[in-house]
């Protein structure tokens, strides 16, 4: 978003704040509500919340990278077909782990590479994600990442699978980002899952579960000079690398994954080498010492790294969150305290957007365990710290800085019922105009959508808004004086999918102006009550209409008083 029109949306966010705040003080003074909320620091716009139409899977999506105006997704599923069609419906065609669609208009892009794994024999089952095809017989393609080049002229796959359209390419490929052809010097030999991958302008550094690659001796970590051939660089790491993020301005490579040493050092988790020699580089960011696995890491490009985790084990202080982390030296800059997995984090536009099933943030005064909606499995944050923790939860520290949780709702399903994973989204990225979700999910915000949705700015061509929640339920009547008196309308506000501050307008039917306006701020869990008193009359029908600061708007239910 241009910097001139951030200015705008943060100054008329604050004028709102005012307004509402006087307005609310004025109406509610005969009938006080909640306390008043402390002035709060200019926030970044998010994407608006409403699902565009995007196209669909048969299966799951472990992996989306926008490069230029082609979203590249990667996962396990077969097939592919246009928003809005059922499985086997109109448009659906063939797609083996890998497909691209057009993130301006959604359109199903013609690539098509047939991404598959030899049939292997084994007596211990590989697990959930590889299939089993006879007795003791499996296949293992999934795709699990997706990076392009820093040029974006080149994107590299890494994963499971032995080979595409035919052709042997052990575990990462790379392909022509302009005309989609597979690379055929590219053609490194990994023994073992690729999971991680980042690229700089020389060097593809890789992370997973391998032990070789071009048959030397490697320790779930690699590097590679971009025509493939394997470079000199071999930290180790004795658990399986999820995460890798190289920084050569910093001259390091950060890691995330589920080991517990680095170099034979115990770092749990995360960690930082030497994006040459690979030796450990100073690193102050610890997690509690329990079964933390980081599964992402971006980067804003000014210097801090954003990771996601879960834990594989209930109990105690964990990070199951997000944290950002200073680059040059691993200085945690915050821990959100959230509690639910996160699979994936992407940064733009000053907000960090997660996939996750995140519950229980009462570290940052958010998404409360017990409150009207379970789980959050798409979240956005601000990049930066704007307050500090009001309490000790989790492994957040009251007085820490923390970020602040903000007001991007956008609701999928955990995906078919018989999913082992039942995560719901599972990748996720933004560039600042657009944000692209993948997973299992089979709906988006209560209507069918499978496996990808796509999100946009405010102001791009076919942007979705989400707004006033319902149910907004009627309003209740009383009279001022318990039986006799004016009129008093009481009710229960409701959320919006991506602005905080709400217009509530007082309607009585015969009149075509609202009685009363009033703002207030609400969240899915935060909803407060709000009440009027009409003097004009002494009886009467009455609703509440909500409006927010994009122009939706819904009405509640009528309610009269004789």
């Amino acid at each position: 978003m241009p910097p001139a029109r951030q200015r705008r949306q943060r100054r008329r966010r604050a004028m709102i704040a005012v307004v509402a705040a006087t307005a609310t003080t004025a109406a509610l003074a005969a009938h006080p509500a909640a306390p008043a909320r402390a002035a709060e620091p200019a926030l970044p716009p998010t994407v608006t919340a409403g699902a565009m139409p995007t196209p669909q899977t048969d299966g799951i999506v472990f992996t989306v990278a926008i490069v230029g105006d082609v979203v590249y997704a990667g996962g396990r599923f077969t097939r592919a077909r246009p928003a809005g069609a059922a499985p086997g419906g109109p448009g659906e065609v063939p797609r083996t782990n890998l497909m691209a669609f057009d993130v301006r208009t959604g359109e199903l892009l013609p690539w098509a590479p047939a991404v598959s794994g030899s049939v292997f024999t084994s007596a211990t089952d590989p697990g959930p994600f590889c299939r089993q095809v006879g007795t003791q017989q499996y296949v293992c393609d999934t795709v699990f990442r997706i990076e392009a080049a820093p040029d974006r002229r080149t994107i590299y796959v890494g994963g499971d699978f032995d080979k595409i359209d035919g052709q042997w390419r052990s575990r990462i490929a790379a392909f022509d980002a302009v005309t989609g052809v597979l690379d055929t010097g590219f053609r490194p030999r990994v023994a073992g899952r690729v999971r991680g991958i980042s690229v700089t302008a020389d060097t593809v550094y890789l992370g997973g579960g391998f032990r070789s690659v071009d048959g030397v001796a490697r320790g779930r970590l690699a590097a590679v000079g971009r025509d493939g051939t394997l470079r000199p660089w071999a930290p180790t790491a004795d658990g399986e690398v999820f995460a890798v993020l190289a920084a050569p301005e910093h001259g390091r490579v950060l890691l995330g994954g589920a080991f517990r040493t680095v170099n034979g050092e115990a770092r749990s988790a995360m960690m930082a080498v030497d994006a040459t020699g690979g030796a450990n580089v100073p690193w102050q960011a610890r997690v509690p010492e329990g079964r933390e696995v980081v599964t992402d890491i971006a980067t804003d490009g000014e210097g801090t790294a954003y990771f996601g985790a879960y834990h594989t084990a209930g109990g105690g202080p964990r990070f199951e969150g997000r944290a950002a982390i200073a680059i040059a030296d691993g200085t945690p800059r915050w821990w959100d305290g959230c509690y639910g997995d996160t699979q994936s984090v992407a940064v733009a536009g000053g907000v960090v957007y997660a996939a996750s099933h995140t519950h229980d943030c009462s570290a940052i005064g958010a998404a409360p365990e017990n409150g009207p909606i379970d789980y959050y499995r798409l979240t956005a944050e601000t990049a930066a710290a704007v307050r500090t923790a009001p309490a000790t939860v989790n492994h957040v520290r009251a007085g820490d800085p923390i970020p602040e949780f903000l007001p991007w709702f956008p609701g999928t399903n955990s995906g078919p019922a018989d999913s082992h994973f039942k995560n719901g989204p599972w990748a996720v990225d933004a560039d600042g105009r657009y944000v692209v979700v993948g997973g299992e999910f089979t709906t988006v915000n209560g209507r069918p959508q499978q496996g990808l949705v796509r999100f946009a700015v405010r102001g791009v061509p076919g942007a979705v808004n989400k707004g006033p929640q319902t149910p907004f339920r009627a309003p209740t009547l009383s009279r001022e004086n318990g039986t006799t008196g004016s009129p008093v309308i009481r009710w229960t506000t409701t959320w919006d999918g991506q602005n905080s501050e709400i217009r509530y307008e007082v309607m009585r039917v015969g009149r075509s102006t609202p009685l009363h306006a009033v703002e207030a701020r609400s969240r899915p869990w935060e909803l407060p009550q709000l009440s009027y008193v009409d003097r004009e009359v002494d009886s009467g029908t009455y609703w509440i209409r909500a409006v927010d600061a994009d122009g939706e708007r819904i009405g509640s239910p009528q309610a009269s008083i004789g």
